[in-house]
């Protein structure tokens, strides 16, 4: 309601000055002291930006491993599609350091069998490596999914953290 009075108010303001200007009268317009959301949200340059979020964590990985991972998803906000970057880094049986890399299309799901209601971030590579489901917690924080659209782990450490 608020908003409806205030565009009515402005409307007014905007009528009453044009009527003014066209008879030559150089009444000063009229300043609206108080801010609205309502004017803020039409003009907000920002709206249509892509955010960058970035998640960092142990992950489980697809060859059994436990991978430090940096995830960046870049979207309009965190419940839109958008694409992702993920690099992860482990060491192996042999005592080495792998780094891998990946990148493609997020899209963003809701439900899984046993949570009509969960959120659910797949990872579709262009690689065509296979999907990765992310679970989206109350925390922010993501949890790996299995192909039963099960976590992959239950240890509460084998999570991405929002980091920004």
């Amino acid at each position: 309601m608020k908003k409806i009075v205030t565009l009515a108010a402005v409307a007014a303001t905007l009528t009453f000055t044009a009527c003014n200007s066209c008879r030559g009268n150089k009444q000063p317009a009229l300043v609206i002291e108080s801010e609205t959301d309502s004017f803020y949200m039409l003009n907000d340059s920002t709206i249509a930006d892509k955010q960058t979020f970035v998640f960092e964590g142990l992950m489980p990985l697809d060859n059994g491993e436990i991978g430090n991972t940096v995830l960046t998803v870049q979207t309009l906000s965190l419940n839109d599609d958008g694409t992702y970057t993920l690099s992860t880094s482990y060491i192996d049986e042999e005592n080495n350091t792998v780094n891998a890399s990946d990148s493609g299309e997020t899209m963003v799901l809701i439900g899984i069998p046993n949570d009509s209601t969960a959120i659910i971030y797949e990872l579709a590579s262009y690689n065509n490596n296979p999907k990765i489901n992310l679970k989206v917690n109350s925390d922010s924080s993501l949890t790996r999914l299995n192909n039963k659209m099960e976590p992959a782990t239950q240890n509460p450490a084998h999570r991405l953290r929002h980091k920004k």
